[in-house]
């Protein structure tokens, strides 16, 4: 995929659009999501055991144990925040949430490991099968990407507002950001986002502090390179003084 260049403020919108998604559903996504992964997980094993050597089977057998072991640690962590999210139980659970991060590598080298080991012993009349496969399980990925920046989001906000201020700017935020585009895709409606923006961020900053507290959360972003949280910063404090 070509890469875009990185802009703070779609970036920021598209962060925003993950969390209105996630409040919209009552962050009930992940068990569905959860469900394809695993379909798919289990259709590739199908198709190693069908074509694999030996040998094949078990490095397959061994990185599959791996695989399980990390989603499952990322699942528990998820499950468990999202329920003290829900019960708007948050004391301290930011930093024990950022220990999330720390498995995402582990998942995605796993990811890679295997999709290369089946492409290599699949027929070729079944390499369009497993690649097929593997962008459902790349999506999947995404998806639970994005519910993660948006529980950091959800995080941040319940460390630093009130409940009350926290609920007040998600129905703000689900009056006016659009839902139905992806990263990508919001690069391409740049002017549909900003409009989006513009309305959320007049209606919003009649709380300026709250508005402020809420671009420092989006700044802070873990899925940035370090570069794009400065990037990000800049915007930030463009943005405050905007509003002043």
């Amino acid at each position: 995929m070509k890469q875009t260049e990185f802009n703070p403020i779609i970036e920021a919108v598209v962060l925003i659009r993950h969390y209105a998604l996630a409040v919209s559903n009552n962050w009930s996504s992940m068990k569905a999501v959860g469900a394809v992964l695993k379909d798919d997980i289990e259709k590739a094993t199908d198709l190693v055991q069908m074509y694999g050597s030996a040998t094949t089977k078990q490095q397959w057998s061994m990185e599959l144990i791996d695989f399980n072991a990390t989603k499952s640690q990322l699942q528990e962590i998820m499950n468990q925040t999202i329920s003290r999210i829900r019960n708007k139980s948050a004391e301290g659970l930011l930093e024990g949430w950022n220990k999330y991060h720390g498995y995402v590598p582990k998942l995605e080298s796993r990811y890679q490991r295997m999709k290369e080991l089946g492409l290599a012993v699949v027929p070729e009349n079944k390499k369009a099968e497993w690649m097929d496969l593997w962008n459902g399980i790349q999506a999947a990925h995404t998806k639970m990407g994005e519910e993660a920046e948006a529980i950091g989001i959800q995080l941040g906000l319940m460390e630093q507002c009130s409940p009350a201020e926290v609920d007040e700017l998600s129905d703000t935020i689900l009056k006016h950001i659009p839902v139905k585009y992806s990263r990508e895709e919001a690069h391409k409606y740049t002017d549909e986002y900003m409009a989006a923006y513009v309305q959320l961020k007049e209606e919003a900053s009649q709380k300026k502090t709250l508005w402020d507290r809420f671009l420092d959360i989006l700044a802070g972003g873990k899925q940035q390179t370090p570069a794009q949280r400065v990037m990000m910063q800049r915007w930030v404090d463009g943005e405050k003084g905007d509003t002043h």
